[in-house]
């Protein structure tokens, strides 16, 4: 991994642990800011791959922060630092949030899972970008991380593009059994990746419900059926 673009946002107490040696110790080009605010006005100029905000440091949960760099930067990815006390944030705009206490280790490993990848490392198949390798799904102009679950159902579903496959087939691939007894799981993770690969989750037009048989993945556009 080639050094990334990194925004790292942080208080400026001396007391105040900074991130900003090890980020530079792994070769990435790092521009510190110490208000939100200043952060925003610096985006378009320095045009971050990664946003690591450190919300511990300036005492909040930064959630409302990680949104308002969120609409300055959509294609920018956001790291969120908190307090052992603070829960994990669940918001879509939050790609990765780590609770203290973390190693520095940790914090670099969250950094080289979100970092651009090089055109070769993705596969393209309709209107959709993917690196199984990485969890990492492109579509209609967004990016998404995917949780192994996803990224392991995404990949059957992409592998037979075009046919149903039926529910027992993809709770045996994911899950790796056939107990069939509830599948609200598999339910559920299909509604996870609508969310990412769908313009309207809510009336999907890629991945379809095939009404007593299972799913389908239509990529009827592609001509690119056998990347996988």
């Amino acid at each position: 991994m080639t050094g990334v673009r990194i925004l790292l946002i942080e208080a400026s107490k001396a007391s105040i642990r900074s991130y900003a040696v090890d980020l530079l110790k792994s070769k990435h080009l790092v521009l510190v800011e110490n208000k939100v605010s200043k952060a925003v006005d610096r985006i378009r100029t320095f045009a971050p791959d990664i946003i690591v905000l450190d919300a511990a440091s300036m005492r909040t949960s930064g959630t409302r922060l990680c949104y308002r760099l969120h609409q300055s930067c959509r294609k920018c990815k956001i790291v969120l630092l908190v307090g052992e006390q603070t829960k994990p944030s669940r918001k879509p705009y939050v790609d990765i949030t780590l609770v203290q206490p973390f190693t520095s280790r940790k914090l670099l490993n969250a950094v080289k899972r979100l970092a651009p990848l090089p055109d070769g490392n993705w596969r393209k198949l309709g209107p959709l970008k993917l690196s199984f390798k990485q969890r990492r799904v492109q579509c209609w102009d967004q990016e998404k991380r995917l949780t192994p679950k996803e990224a392991k159902l995404l990949q059957v579903l992409v592998n037979r593009a075009g046919s149903t496959v039926s529910r027992k087939h993809l709770i045996k691939q994911v899950w790796e059994t056939d107990y069939l007894g509830d599948t609200r799981t598999l339910d559920v993770h299909i509604s996870w990746l609508r969310r990412a690969i769908e313009k309207n989750p809510l009336e999907p037009s890629l991945l379809q419900t095939v009404r007593g048989k299972g799913y389908r993945l239509d990529v009827s556009n592609t001509n690119n059926k056998h990347d996988f």
